[in-house]
């Protein structure tokens, strides 16, 4: 077992405290420093040195100079890979700079995706009911021009003032339409030989059938489908033998 190899200090003037700033650079990026780099590589030139010359007395001439070329062509090609690498990292202050700026327009786009994204979802969910109606032109218009208003709505009036009494002519005019629907219903429907008896009057029928009942009906509209509205009915069943001529109904 070789010994375990004592860090090698760097010394001043190596570049390495400029070098350095390669790891610097790349904290968040998961890279290391490059003085971290040269110990780590000389630790384990050292190491290699040091088996190699506790196994070399065992073995033949040939053995001895295969392995020492061996070792002498590994450690060359890690020293050449460590020169290029020092030799980048001249450049390091540049590389630092643009990574720098690539984080920094990372997170911007990553913001203007977020802010994005919440206005979308406060447009579609929380603004749909904050919007303003469309402005209502005509009557802006009206008011500013004759500073008054004379379009509102009929049912605000309906809900203040009691409605205006009807006059005798309308009534006159609405009672001569109903009985014009009355008397199409009748001839249009089909109607029990009893109730052939009818008059219509003030906007009703009065049906009468004899020793039976009188009843006053009347619609609420022209509607063929519209049912008869009963208005009164009067019994006239009578009773010769035992109410000696009376009605049957007890008055109300």
């Amino acid at each position: 077992m070789a010994p375990t190899p004592t860090p090698i200090p760097l010394e001043s003037g190596s570049g390495a405290g400029t070098m350095d700033s390669v790891g610097s650079m790349g904290g968040q990026m998961g890279t290391i420093s490059l003085g971290a780099l040269i110990q780590y590589i000389n630790q384990r030139t050292y190491s290699d040195l040091l088996n190699l010359a506790e196994i070399l007395p065992r073995k033949s001439d040939m053995e001895k100079k295969v392995d020492i070329v061996q070792y002498a062509q590994r450690t060359r090609q890690l020293y050449v890979r460590l020169l290029a690498l020092v030799k980048w990292a001249a450049s390091a202050s540049k590389v630092d700079k643009c990574c720098h700026i690539m984080a920094l327009l990372e997170k911007q786009n990553s913001l203007f995706t977020d802010t994005a994204d919440k206005l979308y979802h406060m447009t579609k969910e929380n603004l749909v009911r904050a919007r303003l109606p469309h402005f209502h032109i005509p009557a802006a218009v009206e008011t500013l021009t004759t500073g008054s208003y004379d379009r509102l709505p009929l049912t605000i009036r309906q809900r203040i003032l009691p409605p205006e009494p009807v006059t005798a002519l309308e009534r006159k005019q609405t009672l001569a339409r109903l009985e014009q629907i009355i008397q199409h219903r009748l001839v249009t429907s089909e109607l029990p030989p009893q109730m052939r008896t009818s008059r219509i009057e003030n906007g009703r029928v009065r049906f009468t059938v004899e020793h039976e009942f009188e009843v006053s009906l009347t619609l609420m509209g022209d509607s063929p489908s519209e049912p008869w509205r009963l208005l009164e009915i009067e019994i006239l069943v009578e009773d010769k033998e035992t109410g000696d001529g009376k009605a049957l109904v007890h008055p109300m």
